[in-house]
């Protein structure tokens, strides 16, 4: 079991609602692999595993109705299609344009929407490879663990591209404080275990040091 407990009473504290969705949104996908028959696939292994993981961080115990109370329980921006693009294309003066026109929106924590999984807008960099977006992002207060519908958070977006690519937004990251947490996409194994498998073994290491840790 792996949710806290009150330092004062020793009662488990409630999973949050960010946690609740991941766990529904996965018995949800695992289902529907299921229905299709599509239960030999990789994805349906991949969303089995991620599934565990989210149930052992919700706990077995939980009475499926209470949630910790969120102070700050305001849905993400959602970012138009053009700055979508923007962030794709690394064009950082257009979203940084974007983001400065209005200071009173968390737009440095906004959202893309693809087939309405909500993808945070430091992941969607990360996953392009636009460093300099990532680290603009980063200085504008994004969170380093800012987490998709599924679990994802930007580290485990990493994995794609050159080498050196990689290997400097691992870096960025990790300088930034990002987190790993349960799911095996999220997990320091599991991001080491992707690494060695796409040929970048420098990024394995970098993950399993020190400062990985």
């Amino acid at each position: 079991e792996m949710r806290r407990r009150c330092p004062i009473c020793r009662a488990r504290i409630p999973p949050t609602k960010e946690m609740v969705t991941s766990l529904l949104s996965l018995r949800t996908m695992k289902q529907k692999l299921e229905d299709d028959n599509n239960t030999s696939s990789e994805l349906y292994g991949n969303t089995c595993r991620c599934l565990k993981g989210a149930e052992d961080l919700v706990g077995s115990d939980w009475d499926g109705v209470t949630v910790l109370e969120d102070n700050n329980d305001k849905p993400p921006v959602v970012m138009p299609d053009y700055i979508t693009k923007a962030i794709r294309e690394g064009d950082i003066k257009a979203f940084l344009r974007w983001i400065n026109a209005n200071r009173k929106e968390d737009r440095a924590n906004a959202s893309l929407t693809i087939d309405t999984v909500s993808i945070p807008a430091l992941s969607a960099a990360t996953a392009c490879g636009q460093l300099a977006s990532m680290t603009h992002l980063l200085q504008l207060g994004a969170n380093v663990d800012g987490r998709t519908i599924f679990g994802g958070t930007a580290i485990s977006y990493a994995f794609e591209g050159e080498l050196e690519d990689v290997n400097n937004k691992v870096k960025l990251l990790l300088s930034w404080g990002a987190s790993f947490f349960p799911e095996r996409d999220c997990s320091r194994e599991g991001c080491v275990s992707e690494a060695r498998k796409s040929g970048h073994h420098e990024v394995a290491r970098l993950l399993e040091s020190e400062l990985g840790g």
